[in-house]
């Protein structure tokens, strides 16, 4: 949550929580500070004493909404639960409910009630379904779309656009990519909106509920095959023609695959933090030569059972495990001692891990 909704411009964020959930985002927010792709500092931070937990958080919740309408002047205030309040029970929504006329910014609540599964799942989904609320009802427009589940400050840099964009295809928003509240209040009125994540996946429903705005689930794929066909799919409902243009791209990519696997070949890697589909990303690791050992996943979608399948087929068995306990990894790691890490966590470790 503290790397996504930064990505919402015109926009702060209220988390609320005890000391130790607020010490996690603030410490998200600073590693991804030392990166290329450093998020907005728009997170502000309410913390609950003891006392609060026993005797209510209300009185703290409205203080703290009216302190930040009045001195950040955002049109959009996100408040964001912790489990602490989720488990305790309070009716935030209500207090809420009070004080909306009272405060200038469109208040936006997102519950994260993640100690009901074993990942931050709902709490991102619940984050783009709070982008919902400043969505309107739009006349469509024909050779538009939506990329939903992109998150990047070069977004709109992407090969997905720019050949879209060679088609006559005009992105409208990437959610949740520095898009503004006045942009997503047109969102709807787009063909089709591509949803390249499962956290996306439930806005594009609701969209197309009550807008009507037609949707592709499409999860972000890795091997050339896999992108060839996931470009058709996309070209099929926009009803536009890539072949030739995808036809290129996969006959450059399988050239540079020759060149890493003159470079790689023989190699172990670990697997972290992929998006899209992470059993893809690993077949394409064994087509080049570099044998997955391990992989590091919070959860295993219903659509992964195909490239699990094809990944056994090919005789690669990589361990999956679940990333809930840092020790024990650092320990399985060493273990393993593979060559390369690929991913999105850059984790230092015992095994001496280098890291793409």
């Amino acid at each position: 949550m503290a790397g996504t909704v930064p990505l919402i411009k015109n926009s702060y964020a209220l988390l609320f929580g005890p000391a130790i959930c607020l010490y996690n985002a603030k410490l998200s927010m600073n590693m991804r500070s030392l990166t290329s792709d450093p998020r907005p500092n728009n997170l502000l931070f309410v913390n609950y004493s003891q006392d609060d937990i026993i005797f209510g958080f209300q009185e703290k919740v409205r203080e703290a909404i009216f302190q930040a309408d009045q001195e950040y002047h955002t049109q959009v205030l996100f408040l964001i639960t912790s489990c602490l309040q989720e488990i305790v029970g309070e009716d935030f929504d209500a207090c809420i409910d009070e004080i909306r006329p009272s405060v200038k910014a469109k208040l936006l609540t997102i519950h994260t009630e993640n100690f009901t599964c074993e990942g931050a799942a709902p709490g991102v989904e619940n984050m783009f379904k709070s982008l919902f609320e400043l969505m309107k009802e739009q006349p469509q427009e024909e050779r538009t779309a939506n990329i939903l589940g992109l998150w990047t400050s070069t977004a709109r840099k992407t090969e997905l656009v720019r050949l879209l964009g060679g088609k006559g295809v005009r992105i409208k928003n990437v959610i949740p990519s520095y898009c503004t509240p006045s942009e997503l209040e047109e969102a709807p009125g787009v063909q089709l909106n591509i949803v390249l994540d499962q956290y996306g996946l439930p806005l594009a429903r609701m969209m197309k509920k009550k807008f009507g705005t037609n949707y592709i689930y499409c999860r972000k794929p890795y091997h050339p095959d896999s992108i060839k066909e996931w470009y058709q799919n996309i070209a099929s409902a926009l009803n536009v023609d890539l072949p030739v243009e995808v036809a290129d791209l996969k006959k450059k990519t399988e050239a540079q695959q020759e060149k890493a696997r003159a470079a790689l070949s023989g190699m172990t890697c670990a697997v972290f933090g992929t998006s899209g589909r992470p059993f893809d990303l690993a077949h394409l690791l064994a087509n080049i030569g570099i044998e997955p050992r391990a992989m590091l996943l919070q959860t295993i979608q219903p659509e992964d059972r195909p490239d699990i399948q094809s990944l056994l087929n090919a005789g690669v068995d990589p361990i999956v495990f679940r990333g809930d306990n840092s020790l024990q990894n650092e320990e399985l790691l060493a273990e393993l001692s593979p060559d390369i890490s690929v991913g999105a966590f850059e984790r230092s470790s015992s095994g001496g891990l280098k890291y793409k």
